[in-house]
């Protein structure tokens, strides 16, 4: 196998979905390429732009932002899953405001009309749920006393 038939393989790859680097080198391996072509063939397609870690992160937490019940703590762990560099990662997230408050608020809301039970079981049960979603214990606390806006506590 050459080159050419692994920068096609990864156009082809690239023309479904926008991949990270690392991704892309999975990919490649899988498919049995050598590691010289492997990297040849990544560096093309970096000079190339048609992979970029940078724009990749920006865009996919930008996409994911602005779905309710997606936190900041999700979002970063789920890119360092894609076998993203840390530090890059980190970079790009002091770069995007995102509010977690917004994010929760709007999941909470939705979810609510879901539960049935009193005040306080349905308070507990919000608050698994955006635990579990990776929102912070305090964000979690405030954004149920505001949707019930009451002092029930929260145990």
């Amino acid at each position: 196998m050459d080159i050419n038939h692994a920068y096609s393989y990864c156009i082809k790859l690239l023309s479904i979905k926008d991949r990270t680097t690392a991704e892309i080198k999975r990919k490649l391996k899988g498919k049995n390429f050598s590691d010289e072509i492997i990297e040849a063939t990544l560096s093309k397609l970096i000079d190339y732009g048609y992979i970029n870690d940078e724009r990749y992160i920006e865009n996919w937490i930008k996409s994911k932002s602005t779905q309710p019940g997606i936190s900041k703590k999700y979002m970063y762990y789920n890119l360092l899953q894609k076998g993203l560099d840390k530090e890059l990662i980190d970079y790009i997230f002091e770069k995007i405001i995102i509010d977690d408050y917004i994010s929760a608020y709007n999941f909470a809301q939705k979810k609510i009309k879901l539960l049935e039970g009193d005040d306080k079981t349905n308070k507990n049960k919000l608050f698994l749920l955006l635990t579990r979603k990776g929102y912070s214990i305090e964000l979690c606390k405030k954004v149920i006393n505001d949707i019930f806006d009451d002092d029930i506590p929260i145990t």
